[in-house]
């Protein structure tokens, strides 16, 4: 190798070190002093309320420069009023981020509707984890099995047409050719169990966390049997319970089970609005990964009732959207009709 070359690699090598110290020091030097604001798409006190006050108290911590972190509430429209403000409004440098999951799909389903966002362009930051969701149905019910769904008829508990509890009964029985029979109009998923317990009705498809929390007895008798996880993949729980995905025989129904079950697949996903700086998206993006493997968060985590396993990714939440995103329009038609 010649002395020029060795010079000009050389310097071409600093320089490619010089940039990468510079960059990490911007973000550093940028968010030093700044607070981060976490808008909240719901009301204080819900689960999704406590995931992100807890990350609050921790993420500053692993943020170049150690900014300080708060959480405000943004409810409003099933969390349109907050995805909107985030997608449009909020400052685009890194100091407002969200959680803004529940309606990212929106803009698909509600074509021309109050959705001013595409969730593929939010910078995603990363999950807290997922909402994994299952069908709990009653010991002494006739469905014994998955199989059992398709021919005999199920009678589940909901809570309205906007919950995964009429969803998702609506969906499989559409696109799978199940054989659900909703009841909904609970007031909530208390009055749903206690319909379970008098026999009004045989099951519900409930989050794994929630019935974890509302009714541990009746699962550590046995009183409730889970025989679906409506989900893609299992939760390590249930490693031996089928999902409606892997149940699914054709390339439609897969589509279709992908993205039906793609925002409780994303869970409790933050994202910062389109266009963010690339450096303080990286180092956005590597805080999340840092704090959602300390342990000092996952206690806390715990102790407030909270899932903490699971966390995804920035990169594997922008992967999953852009996945969902590209479902062919008439998939989504069907899942549409399903849904009313």
């Amino acid at each position: 190798m010649s002395r020029a070359l060795k010079a000009t690699l050389g310097v071409a090598g600093a320089l490619l070190l010089t940039t990468s110290v510079a960059s990490a020091q911007s973000a550093a030097d940028f968010y030093k002093g700044k607070t981060i604001t976490i808008l909240i798409a719901g009301t204080p006190g819900g689960g999704f309320d406590t995931s992100a006050r807890t990350m609050a108290q921790f993420y500053g911590k692993f943020v170049p420069g150690n900014p300080n972190v708060m959480a405000q509430n943004m409810p409003g429209g099933g969390g349109l009023v907050a995805g909107n403000h985030l997608y449009n409004v909020a400052a685009k440098d890194g100091t407002v981020i969200g959680y803004v999951g529940p309606i990212a799909v929106d803009p698909l389903l509600n074509p021309g509707g109050n959705a001013r966002f595409e969730a593929t362009k939010f910078s995603w930051i990363g999950s807290l984890g997922n909402t994994h969701s299952v069908l709990a149905v009653w010991h002494q019910a006739p469905t014994k099995t998955a199989d059992d769904l398709f021919v005999k008829e199920t009678i589940v508990a909901g809570t309205g047409a906007a919950a995964t509890t009429d969803i998702y009964p609506k969906v499989l029985n559409a696109v799978m050719g199940m054989k659900f029979k909703l009841i909904t109009g609970y007031q909530g998923s208390r009055e749903t169990f206690i319909a379970i317990e008098r026999g009004e009705a045989h099951g519900r498809f409930a989050s794994v966390d929630s019935m974890a929390t509302a009714v541990p007895q009746l699962l550590a008798d046995k009183k409730l049997v889970i025989l679906l996880q409506a989900s893609i993949k299992r939760h390590p729980e249930y490693p031996d319970v089928p999902t409606a995905f892997e149940i699914a025989k054709t390339p439609e129904q897969k589509q279709a089970m992908t993205f039906i079950f793609a925002p409780s697949e994303a869970g409790r996903p933050i994202a910062a609005p389109p266009n963010l700086p690339a450096d303080r998206l990286k180092a956005l993006r590597e805080a999340f990964v840092a704090m959602t493997s300390d342990a000092e968060y996952k206690a806390d985590a715990t102790k407030r009732g909270l899932d903490p396993s699971g966390p995804m990714s920035g990169e594997e939440v922008a992967a999953l959207y852009a996945t969902v995103y590209d479902t062919p329009k008439s998939v989504i038609d069907k899942v549409a009709a399903a849904m009313k």
